[in-house]
């Protein structure tokens, strides 16, 4: 079998491109395993994809994470994690974190190798702030700090709101480097960049060093044409989107961006995240994200799904291959989605204001999956934790007021 990936194709259009794991890498070894058993054939590429523990300097070199994956290894592992910490001395919102922390720092610790390796262009891991504090700069701030502080290779991943991008601002100001999340319009990039920039200029005028520092900008590239306002806005004007026209739209908003990334003065790159895999009316799998993208310098995060799709095709002798050139979706394409305004404003660098980055129907929907997270995570920690707190009034006295019962 031809062991010549997805990746490597993809560094023949541009040496800087990269894929990473959209997972913790607690999962890593135990996932690969599973691909080894079920794709035997594939094993060579498999190995060439998931190096053992990310060791070499090639396939899967940094890693994405976020509250909801995050909490899923806590609570698959709750014995694992939970043993580690004084329980009787901790409240649960310091547990929380935590628990938190002790994830990040032990994936940050199988990567550093690498990180040190590759001098610094590998061997990342993406660590979020709480999803809760989206919408207060200071929290953000202090919490990315704190973040920033448990590994040299850790970035601060950091939602593109108005508030976020303050963040941003800051913390790059101080060395840290970043991820800016919950991205999906053209100018919360725009607005991204700028941030860097500015705080780029702050750290050079106090004397840090940026030099080692690595800035991405998330395109939650499948979570864009699927929310509800785009079909009703569509339906209103008396239009219907195909499945294909929907993943134009979303590969349109990739070329916008792309090329802001490729005009910016800082070192920036284009992180697409939420990869979809599509199965046609033949039930043959595929996957535009990655095959009409990638023909210029583009980071891509995969779950554990879709580093299966490339194996799986890999192994049915049909290797998934990246874009040549820029794609051009057909004229009638555009001419139907330029009339709909959940599509013109995420296109057009200037067609929405900085405050409504965070009231965007796709950042919402995202922010509230990873609110949904963090909260699961609290209430295991609320559980776990000794009440320091109780019940100004006991439960029997609650329960006659309200109900006129006993417990």
């Amino acid at each position: 079998m031809n062991t010549l990936g997805y990746l490597e194709r993809l560094k023949r259009n541009d040496q800087s491109s990269q894929l990473w794991w959209d997972s913790s890498p607690a999962v890593y070894l135990p996932y690969k395993q599973h691909l080894l058993d079920k794709y035997p054939a594939a094993a060579a590429y498999i190995d060439a994809l998931m190096p053992d523990d990310f060791s070499q300097p090639r396939g899967l070199c940094s890693v994405t994470t976020n509250p909801r994956l995050v909490t899923a290894v806590i609570l698959e592992k709750r014995e694992y994690w939970s043993s580690r910490f004084n329980l009787a001395s901790l409240t649960p919102s310091e547990l929380h974190k935590q628990l938190y922390n002790e994830v990040i720092v032990e994936g940050a610790s199988a990567l550093q190798p690498l990180w040190v390796q590759s001098a610094q262009v590998e061997g990342w891991i993406s660590a979020q702030v709480d999803p809760v504090d989206v919408r207060c700069t200071e929290r953000m701030t202090v919490r990315g700090l704190e973040l920033h502080r448990l590994a040299p290779n850790v970035m601060v991943k950091v939602p593109g709101s108005l508030e976020g991008l303050v963040t941003v601002e800051q913390l790059v100001a101080q060395g840290a480097s970043i991820n800016i999340t919950f991205c999906f319009t053209v100018a919360q990039f725009q607005a991204g960049i700028q941030a860097i920039e500015r705080g780029m200029a702050t750290a050079r005028s106090n004397g840090i060093d940026t030099a080692h520092c690595k800035y991405v900008i998330t395109f939650m590239i499948g979570r864009f044409a699927c929310q509800p306002e785009l079909t009703l806005q569509a339906a209103e004007r008396g239009l219907a989107f195909s499945a294909e026209e929907l993943r134009w739209a979303e590969l349109m908003i990739y070329e916008q961006v792309q090329a802001l990334v490729a005009a910016a003065s800082v070192p920036v790159k284009t992180l697409l995240s939420s990869i979809k895999v599509d199965v046609d009316e033949r039930g043959n799998k595929h996957c535009w994200h990655l095959e009409k993208t990638g023909h210029a310098a583009t980071c891509y995060t995969l779950t554990p799904d879709v580093v299966e799709f490339l194996i799986e095709r890999e192994s049915h002798g049909k290797p998934v291959v990246p874009a040549l050139k820029p794609q051009k979706p057909p004229a009638s394409t555009f001419a139907k989605l330029i009339r709909i305004p959940y599509f013109y404003e995420a296109y057009f660098v200037d067609s929405i204001e900085p405050y409504d980055f965070g009231n965007h129907e796709a950042f919402i929907n995202a922010c509230n999956e990873a609110n949904s997270a963090h909260r699961r995570l609290t209430d295991y920690c609320v559980r776990l934790c000794p009440v320091t707190k109780p019940f100004k009034r006991a439960l029997n006295a609650l329960l006659a007021a309200e109900f006129g019962v006993v417990a």
